[in-house]
């Protein structure tokens, strides 16, 4: 047996299907992947998002960046969602477990290949937890899929956060690309500490909003951000109540 068939309301959704996510559509459009799979609590792709990028190897100040973020985000009743790679993503699954949260988790392989990560399994609860895929349930890792992924973990959220980015890569090219699709995007403003994030400075020249600790708590200053992502979620769904009696593409928007 496949290990997808184990998993706890393992499903397909194809693009037309009713529960296929809408967000991908409005804001993926033709781009939208055709089929995703989907395994857990499936209600948690109708709920705010707020999706997290960084480095594998990221650092101890970033980490905590990252945790804080997360445990915030949770506070105010958003999902996490990010790509279960080590570093950022799984600190940020982790922080919204721990805080009593949800996640999801965007796979960039098939669902043969995905584990419980074991820096996530003694938090781990499939009620609050959604697992997708949007590759053949026996694809492996390839570096191509882990950057198609980042665009739907884009469209999922109604805003993301870049924790820690190089001068080049994926997380540099997923804010990128949250830019191109008009996502806020919020990237970690590290101050006067050049040595950590240099893909950050460059994000926030190219239109990213700083995210800064607040001086009263030292804590992230998340309120730019909420309201942000609150603004940014109405008016997907205006989009989406505007199609539906019309029948329009999502691409004419």
């Amino acid at each position: 047996m496949m290990i997808c068939q184990s998993l706890p309301n393992f499903t397909s959704l194809k693009r037309g299907d009713q529960d296929y996510p809408w967000r991908l559509e409005v804001v993926l459009g033709l781009a939208a992947p055709d089929e995703i799979q989907c395994a857990g609590n499936l209600d948690l792709l109708d709920q705010h998002a707020i999706s997290f990028c960084g480095s594998r190897n990221v650092s101890e100040k970033g980490i905590a960046a990252a945790a804080a973020c997360a445990r915030m985000a949770v506070e105010k009743r958003f999902v996490v969602t990010s790509g279960n790679a080590r570093g950022v993503d799984r600190a940020t699954h982790r922080q919204a477990l721990e805080a009593s949260g949800s996640t999801i988790l965007v796979l960039p392989e098939g669902f043969d290949n995905f584990r419980i990560a074991a820096e996530l399994r003694d938090v781990w609860d499939w009620d609050r937890c959604l697992v997708v895929s949007q590759f053949d349930n026996r694809a492996i890792w390839r570096s191509h899929q882990a950057m198609a992924r980042n665009s739907v973990i884009i469209a999922l959220s109604c805003a993301m956060i870049v924790v820690e980015a190089g001068e080049k890569g994926g997380t540099r090219a997923a804010g990128i690309e949250a830019l191109r699709l008009k996502t806020p995007l919020f990237a970690i403003d590290y101050g006067f500490d050049e040595s950590i994030a240099p893909g950050n400075r460059e994000l926030i020249k190219k239109g990213a909003a700083p995210l800064k600790r607040s001086r009263e708590t030292g804590e992230p200053n998340l309120e730019s951000l909420i309201r942000a992502a609150n603004d940014h979620c109405e008016r997907m769904e205006k989009k989406l109540a505007f199609k539906a009696p019309e029948q329009k593409s999502f691409d004419e928007f």
